[in-house]
């Protein structure tokens, strides 16, 4: 099974303000994370991501997102799962879920930590990331500050509505 980490950040790689507000993002772009999830049955978040998500925009969001597999990732060994997910406690433990469910990709959706810690175990296999036409002087960044290395090779850039690109990379070494 590979990994696809997938974001739509700003030009400058922030995938939110910092109060994580998403306000900047088109609609476009979440119709285009619903069809990802629709053609994979699954995706992998964090309980920070998942928790301010459901805070911000309570009327639509991930709870609304049709998926077999809705996982969350946390270190909180307390955490209760919300209906309808799954709680697992480690990238390696995403993977094992997903591997025994004989997902053939895992979308990995996270924020900057969690996308890391993906990173930092070397179980990233393509990193998929949306470009938007906008540059944030602060916010939360798509990668975390972790010490990691990952080189990528492009796979292509296609080219969206409203002034965004996607760009698709394979992940050669970690």
């Amino acid at each position: 099974m590979k990994i696809i980490q997938s974001n739509a950040i700003s030009l400058n790689g922030m995938l939110a303000r910092e109060n994580g507000d998403e306000d900047w993002l088109p609609s476009e772009g979440w119709d285009e994370f619903v069809e990802d999830v629709k053609k994979y049955d699954n995706f992998i978040m964090g309980r920070e991501t998942y928790e301010l998500v459901t805070k911000l925009y309570p009327d639509y969001n991930f709870d609304n997102v049709e998926a077999s597999h809705k996982i969350i990732v946390t270190s909180r060994s307390d955490y209760q799962a919300p209906n309808g997910y799954i709680v697992v406690h480690s990238p390696e433990e995403a993977k094992e879920f997903l591997d025994e469910k004989n997902a053939k990709v895992g979308l990995l959706v996270g924020g900057g930590k969690l996308n890391s810690s993906f990173y930092t175990k070397g179980l990233v296999d393509e990193a998929w990331v949306t470009v938007n036409p906008i540059i944030l002087g602060k916010g939360r960044p798509f990668i975390g500050d972790f010490d990691f290395e990952a080189q990528l090779k492009l796979l292509n850039v296609v080219r969206l509505s409203k002034d965004r690109i996607r760009l698709r990379y394979v992940v050669t070494k970690s």
